[in-house]
């Protein structure tokens, strides 16, 4: 799994939020952590009325101070047998985290949407755009009030669309359920123009048919139609194959507005984990820049986490399916 995970920090709390979260990763897939921290250009020297030498001395305290810091939580996680370094950065955030995602070979960078600068801006600005754009590996996002349960990962929500760009997010899923023997709800959720979304747990036959009898008689075209039942399919083909894997899987069946109903499905759950791709088939740069993503973060505390589609795949745009 990840056995490099990249840290990000700035010293406030809220961005410590995530620490946590990232302790409990390794302590189960046995990853070296990376703590890290970017020093910024500092504010022209005009602007602040310093001389020269003061800015110097200010700039070398800053250094000090964040080496002190990031070493005070690398020797925590040391001191509890977990491999842990740090890595100062400079520059413009953006690029710095990149450099660093690269030159220690990262597998995993975990961090909270928001800091001591008002690091909303880190995924919903020109940070997160130039870091997701172009980070090759997947990114732990978890809001500072977010604070991990006793049962962290034990129940994962994986929504996909259909398409193999959503797919992406599968394997990452796989290995985490096995290191923590988690349960999969995989969901698929159909747009209607109907507001009501409904459940349907399709390991339960009687169930299924309740559920589907309502579907048809609310959709009534022949297409929606054949769009549930094609839904339904996929969702019982992904299952069947993880379940072949020994895994335990789960699968629903939603149809309304994609983030009301992957909050509804996380809720009735209780899931600690939602995972998903950072693009699927309707074009979701929207599942981070736009109103998926960030109507997740905005409205539910569970961490996330967002895997990069694969850009290699080319796929014609469909607007039926989240």
């Amino acid at each position: 799994m990840y056995k490099k995970i990249l840290v990000p920090l700035d010293g406030s709390q809220r961005a410590e939020a995530i620490l946590p979260h990232v302790e409990n990763l390794a302590k189960h897939d046995e990853a070296n952590v990376v703590f890290t921290q970017v020093i910024e250009p500092a504010t022209r020297s005009a602007i602040l009325n310093l001389e020269q030498d003061s800015e110097v001395a200010f700039k070398t305290q800053k250094i000090d101070t964040t080496q002190k810091y990031l070493t005070g939580w690398k020797d925590q996680f040391q001191e509890q047998g977990l491999s842990a370094e740090i890595l100062l950065l400079r520059g413009v955030a953006v690029e710095a985290i990149l450099y660093a995602v690269e030159a220690t070979k990262t597998q995993l960078v975990a961090m909270t949407s928001q800091g001591r600068t008002g690091l909303a801006q880190v995924f919903y600005g020109s940070v997160a755009s130039g870091v997701l754009n172009r980070v090759n590996c997947p990114i732990l996002l978890v809001r500072p009030e977010t604070k991990p349960s006793t049962e962290t990962n034990k129940r994962i929500l994986v929504p996909l669309d259909g398409s193999i760009r959503s797919e992406t997010v599968i394997p990452h899923v796989e290995g985490i359920a096995t290191l923590y023997n988690a349960k999969i709800t995989l969901v698929r959720i159909v747009r209607t123009g109907y507001q009501t979304t409904v459940f349907a747990d399709l390991e339960q036959d009687i169930k299924e048919e309740l559920v589907s009898e309502k579907l048809f008689n609310k959709l009534g075209q022949h297409q929606e139609i054949e769009r549930v039942k094609e839904a339904r399919q996929y969702l019982l083909n992904w299952q069947k194959q993880l379940q072949d894997q020994g895994l335990d899987v789960e699968v629903a069946l939603m149809y309304g507005r994609p983030i009301d109903s992957i909050i509804k499905i996380a809720e009735e759950i209780n899931a600690d984990l939602i995972a998903m791709t950072s693009k699927g088939r309707t074009g979701l740069e929207q599942v981070f820049y736009g109103s998926v993503a960030s109507g997740i973060l905005n409205r539910s505390t569970r961490p996330l986490l967002l895997v990069p589609a694969r850009k290699a795949v080319d796929e014609a745009p469909v607007n039926n399916f989240v």
